[in-house]
């Protein structure tokens, strides 16, 4: 699929009208029309390796490495948005690079969470790490318990607090006049959800946006029990690029972090990309736009689908 000509003109615009924009001053050193021009020649590196998959897979590789080195050129100067970053995602993919797909696939997601080809791209990513490391009873209880949480933009869950908060105050209201059981549970069930609503969309503003996360990048990594190579391994078995993993501690060139399944150890920093979007660039793009994309946007096959 190539959509090189309506992604261009959309993220002309967004950078013309101030959509996408620098929050680090310090790394703005491009101007508009550099960064166009990097913007259309990573996209014409990535038509490049594509369409030579099949004759010149080595040659392709470099292609899709060059692709990525141009994206990672614009995130560098300031530009954070989703649409760049599932770019990204997706000529490290191709690339080989399943750890750093992963990385900017998840930068993608607190940005676009709804999109489906994110969505079906990063769970084929997914998939495709080994070993598979499965998530913590407890902690898949409580997600499939608040699916409203990862299954609703941020800006759906705001409207939502909105309006259970405008009903539940109204029904108070009301009752307040004409006693009547129904406004009871009106309020109730409506004090109930623009609470549950109002904490999850908290959390992704405040303490979720904070939080650092990461995913190996590096294959055969050894996690240890400390943060110094004469530290026995934690497992049995060295763990491979794409693991994902949540930070709990940073030291000089170690990371102290906790898999999926509740196991810590320390890794090498070198092993690992960090993932972390800040709160203003979250807050711009999920209540800007709802966590949409543009309809046609960007280079890439969509993997999970085919």
């Amino acid at each position: 699929m190539n959509a090189r000509t309506p992604f261009l003109l959309i993220t002309s615009l967004a950078l013309t009208i101030g959509a996408i924009t620098p929050v680090h001053a310090s790394a703005a050193n491009l101007d508009e029309g550099q960064q166009r021009k990097i913007l259309e020649e990573a996209q014409a590196a990535y038509d490049l390796a594509a369409g030579m998959l099949r004759s010149d897979p080595a040659e392709a590789t470099q292609a899709f490495r060059k692709s990525a080195a141009k994206f990672q050129l614009l995130v560098d100067d300031g530009i954070h948005n989703g649409e760049l970053y599932y770019d990204l995602g997706n000529a490290w993919f191709q690339a080989g690079e399943l750890g750093r797909a992963i990385a900017n696939y998840l930068r993608a997601e607190r940005l676009i969470p709804d999109d489906p080809r994110l969505v079906a791209n990063l769970e084929y990513a997914r998939s495709q790490v080994r070993p598979q490391i499965t998530e913590d009873g407890h902690e898949a209880l409580l997600r499939r318990l608040a699916f409203w949480h990862d299954g609703w933009s941020l800006r759906a869950r705001l409207w939502g607090f909105g309006l259970t908060w405008l009903i539940l105050w109204g029904a108070l209201s009301i009752r307040s006049l004409r006693r009547y059981p129904g406004w009871n549970y009106l309020a109730g069930t409506a004090a109930a959800c623009s609470l549950l609503l109002g904490v999850s969309a908290a959390w992704d503003i405040g303490i979720d946006s904070g939080l650092r996360r990461g995913v190996l990048i590096g294959d055969q990594v050894i996690v240890r029990k400390g943060n110094a190579d004469s530290f026995s391994p934690q497992f049995q078995e060295p763990i491979n690029r794409g693991v994902e993993f949540e930070v709990l501690e940073i030291r000089p060139d170690w990371l102290h972090i906790e898999l999926g399944n509740g196991e810590r150890g320390w890794i090498q920093t070198d092993d690992a990309e960090i993932v972390q979007i800040e709160t203003s660039d979250f807050m711009r793009t999920a209540v800007r736009n709802g966590g949409s994309a543009p309809t046609d946007s960007t280079t890439a096959l969509n993997f999970g689908s085919g």
